[in-house]
């Protein structure tokens, strides 16, 4: 082929020969970010999805109550372990509840911190739950009513039902209904007791036995810290609003 036919062919081959090296091209850096981000509203979808949210909840006292209890996986005093381990689970549940918030407020755009959002109330809801739980295997391990009277004569046993009867009450009031009867500010402020709930609570945790405060200062401190990261953004917020202004 002459030089002139080459110059004729070149300019129509060319485009269609860089538009095959381009599809075909493993590395193309739009094709993994919509890869990553595929993968990502996968994970929202499943964490936002409330059956799996109910999954987790019962999930986690089959795991650790009821298929121990069956298999014979709590030790040499399975009474006490499961009265212990129902109490952790319920304390670390509310603290699960409380600290979403926080992560919605540090994490405004963050899709999984407003999926996990979503279940706010089923969380609280499963903490009132399993601090029920907690409180029935305290009857069962003491086993008759003058055991049962003895034991209402220990302080954390009083503070246990003063953090659960709070429980009770923002269970009861979490729907629609209670929202629309007291109104969103009553309800709000209501449901701030949640707070009180966790400090009596933890408190329990803490004096009711050798070891307890172990478990209970982790929850602690990592409520305080994200509180702490909370109020701090708020303020920072606030003050730059108000120096714009």
């Amino acid at each position: 082929m002459n030089a002139a036919g080459v110059m004729e062919h070149e300019p129509r081959d060319a485009p269609n020969a860089q538009k095959r090296h381009v599809l075909a091209s493993p590395s193309i850096p739009g094709s993994q970010f919509a890869g990553k981000w595929s993968l990502t509203q996968l994970l929202v979808s499943v964490l936002a999805n409330k059956i799996f949210a109910l999954f987790v909840i019962v999930g986690i006292g089959l795991s650790l109550l009821v298929i121990p209890a069956f298999t014979g996986a709590l030790g040499a005093n399975p009474a006490e372990k499961l009265l212990h381990q129902s109490g952790e689970i319920a304390i670390w549940t509310l603290g699960a509840v409380l600290s979403l918030s926080p992560l919605r407020v540090l994490f405004p755009r963050s899709r999984v911190v407003n999926a996990l959002n979503r279940h706010r109330r089923a969380i609280g809801v499963s903490a009132c739950v399993y601090g029920l739980i907690h409180f029935g295997l305290h009857l069962l391990y003491e086993g008759d009513a003058q055991a049962i009277a003895r034991s209402f004569s220990k302080p954390f046993i009083w503070l246990g039902l003063a953090g659960l009867s709070i429980l009770v009450i923002l269970a009861a009031t979490s729907n629609n209904f209670s929202i629309r009867e007291l109104g969103g500010k009553k309800w709000k402020c209501l449901h701030r007791l949640a707070y009180a709930a966790a400090a009596l609570l933890i408190y329990h945790q803490a004096i009711a036995g050798k070891g307890h405060w172990h478990i209970a200062r982790w929850l602690l401190l990592s409520l305080v810290a994200l509180q702490t990261a909370r109020v701090t953004k708020q303020l920072m917020a606030r003050r730059t609003r108000t120096s714009r202004a």
